[in-house]
């Protein structure tokens, strides 16, 4: 019974993840009131879809931007500091450590949406439930792809962010469940995903939350967006294999505009900008912004070094012959919260100012920013670089923001592609899109500094019930080997 236990354990955390990150909590309707009322089914399954977009823009996006070098600080509340120190340590997964939601929320969370999609799968595809409206339509059809939706976005996530999970639909039996590798995982929830591209009704919409729904049209190219960026971020190390040509045509058949849906107080916003953007009296940024930006923006690392000087220097402003850069950041004297015990190595004089809106982005209509037209470029321009098409590279990234509004013309050659690709996940996609976004760049091309995790283990917590052996990743000692960066082609030695 012990998978079985675990499983139902990792279901009852939602609660704590989702009162964390202050959204609507609609995922709790009870199990048995859900079977009999076709009502609360369709809410279980709709509080899922917000639930999903809400961790994808969510707290859980300070550390894998802390790992990716976007943000620094040395303040250990919630354990910020851990995931950005340098040098880089090892995740404490340990059952013992207050911290742990730092590993586990997400996994939490992730399992518990796809229990909630196997919930209603197995009521239709095998106990026949018929599920109406309000207004008496049959809804099974709509709700049976936003399942299945919800499942292929949630066991690809797991796949991105840990080193295995559980691979469960509405047959599977949880007591003899297995874990399943990152590759299998994220091979699973494309299934899902194709499953949906190839039976979306032709009338579906999808409810992100209550007033504001996606259109068909738009709904599959969201599909298509999110499996390209699942296929080209499964790799851990620039040696991984991946189909380009998969990728491309996802691409392709993906979003042509920002999905950027308004927020709604307290139920979808973007609660990661809303922590990262946050100012102090003073002017300094309670999360700054890392020394990398400012590295790479001016282009010169003798008045703008990889690391911050360990004497008494205060870094003037840096120069950059690109408008995004004033735009987005902020330049400041005061450190804020940043503590030279804590390693000098770490200062910025950068806060963000992109997205800054007071210190509020809690409020309806502000934006989510969930997955810009930007992105994908991005995604398309690696893809074809990678499948030896930088012609078409230098012109994907020459229609980008990159050209059009930082005024940069990329030619077709294979160093400058690669750092202008670095640049722009760097500058223009910097908190402009969802959980992991340059950490997934950054680790599939080796430019993660040593002994950054590749990936997080499944949780302590999990595993103490389950019975296996607790294990972890990161660390300098670490370097090199699995699920640890080694740190050849940290982005500092370019």
């Amino acid at each position: 019974m012990k998978k079985f236990l675990a499983i139902l354990f990792t279901i009852s955390l939602v609660t704590y993840s989702c009162s964390d990150l202050d959204v609507e909590n609609v995922n709790e309707a009870d199990r048995d009131r859900a079977l009999k009322s076709d009502s609360d089914l369709t809410s279980l399954i709709n509080g899922s879809t917000t639930s999903i977009f809400s961790r994808l823009i969510g707290f859980d996006n300070i550390y894998t931007n802390q790992m990716s070098d976007q943000t620094t600080t040395t303040n250990a509340y919630s354990d910020f500091w851990a995931f950005g120190d340098q040098p880089r340590r090892e995740m404490n997964n340990n059952s013992t450590n207050g911290s742990l939601f730092t590993i586990s929320s997400n996994w939490s969370d992730f399992n518990s949406q796809i229990y909630n999609a196997n919930t209603l799968l197995d009521l239709v595809n095998n106990k026949g439930r018929v599920i109406l409206d309000d207004n008496d339509e049959d809804v099974t059809d709509h709700l049976v792809n936003t399942a299945k939706f919800i499942r292929g976005m949630c066991q690809s996530y797991i796949g991105l962010l840990y080193d295995k999970g559980y691979i469960m639909d509405e047959n599977t039996d949880p007591i003899t469940v297995e874990f399943s590798t990152y590759g299998e995982m994220i091979a699973s929830g494309l299934e899902d995903l194709q499953d949906v591209l190839n039976n979306t009704p032709s009338d579906y919409k999808l409810r992100l939350y209550e007033g504001y729904n996606i259109n068909r049209d738009d709904f599959i190219k969201l599909v298509n967006t999110y499996m390209a960026k699942f296929i080209m971020g499964k790799a851990r190390t620039s040696a991984e294999t991946v189909d380009y040509a998969e990728v491309l045509t996802h691409i392709n058949n993906g979003i042509t505009t920002d999905f950027n849906p308004p927020a709604k107080q307290s139920i979808l916003f973007n609660n990661g900008q809303d922590w990262m953007c946050y100012t102090l009296s003073g002017g300094a940024g309670y999360i700054p912004v890392d020394q990398k930006i400012p590295y790479l923006a001016a282009n010169d690392p003798v008045t703008q070094p990889a690391d911050y000087p360990t004497d008494n220097t205060v870094l003037g402003q840096a120069t950059s012959s690109d408008p995004r850069f004033a735009q987005y950041f902020q330049y400041t004297t005061d450190f804020g919260f940043l503590n030279p015990a804590r390693g000098r190595e770490l200062f910025s004089n950068y806060f963000h100012n992109r997205f800054k809106t007071g210190n509020n982005r809690n409020v309806d209509g502000a934006s989510t920013n969930i997955f810009s037209l930007a992105e994908l470029q991005y995604l398309k321009a690696e893809a074809q670089y990678k499948s030896g098409d930088l012609a078409g590279a230098a012109t994907t990234l020459n229609g980008s923001p990159r050209n059009t509004v930082g005024n940069i013309t990329t030619s077709a050659n294979d160093a400058e592609i690669k750092k202008a690709l670095l640049y722009e996940y760097a500058i223009e996609l910097h908190l402009n899109g969802s959980l992991g976004n340059n950490y997934f760049f950054m680790r599939r091309n080796d430019l993660l500094q040593i002994g950054t995790p590749t990936h997080f283990p499944v949780p302590a917590s999990e595993l103490e019930i389950t019975g296996d052996m607790i294990y972890t990743f990161g660390g300098e000692p670490s370097a090199g080997q699995d699920g640890t960066a080694s740190g050849i082609n940290s982005w500092k030695t370019l």
